[in-house]
This record gives C-alpha cells, structure tokens and sequence, in this order.
C-alpha cells in the first residue's frame, strides 16, 4: 500500500472504506464511522483530515510510537494509516464523549453541540 496513493483515493468513498478494510482492523473502519455522523464528513474525508491532523499536531512520543510501528509492520503503509487514524480517532472521541448525544453541547463549552470546539 503506497500511502500517498491511498490518501489520494480517499475522494472516492469506495477508495476509503476499501483502505480502511485493508488495514485489517474492522473495528477501526466502525470508529470511523461513528465518528463521521458527528463532524458531517464522508470516511474519507474523515480519514484524510486524521492523517494531516496527525501530521500537524502529534507529540514527540506519538512520532515515536508511528516509527516503531513502521519498524514492525509488514505493511508500512496499512500500519501507518492505522496508527494516524487511531491517534484522531482518540483525540476526537475524547472530546465527543463527554457531549453525549450529538447536538448536546459538554460541560463548560459553548460549542452548542455543533463540534466546533477543540
């Protein structure tokens, strides 16, 4: 898997589901997709904007943990798609959760529920 490529695909929605299958991790392809209600995205476009929020806003140590998963993988391509969207899916469920049902704004924000806050 040539992950520029694979990015590329992810206009199509057929192209990004088939990565995220790809993968190997079902359970992923579900997060996505749970989490693509909340923010009003298509998979791919959910799976694009993971990868450049990663790439724009990991750590030191989550760079790390990417490399190490690079060494390992017989994949490097599926098992970094993995990790970056893993890594988004974390951050985004962090702030989803505590917001219960969507539209229903968390504690101390003013969001309105709408996901506009960070």
């Amino acid at each position: 898997m040539q992950l520029g490529e694979v990015i590329r695909g992810f206009d199509d929605e057929a192209n990004a589901a088939e990565a995220l299958i790809a993968c190997g991790d079902i359970a992923l392809l579900a997060r996505v997709d749970a989490m693509t209600s909340w923010f009003g995205e298509t998979v791919g476009e959910y799976a694009s904007g993971a990868v450049r929020r990663f790439a724009n806003l990991a750590g030191s140590e989550d760079w790390l943990g990417l490399m190490n998963i690079l060494e390992r993988a017989d994949d490097p391509g599926a098992g970094c798609l993995t990790f970056m969207v893993d890594w988004s899916l974390r951050q985004d469920e962090a702030i989803a959760a505590p917001r219960g049902e969507a539209g229903e704004p968390h504690a101390g924000c003013t969001c309105g529920g709408n996901g506009a806050c960070t």
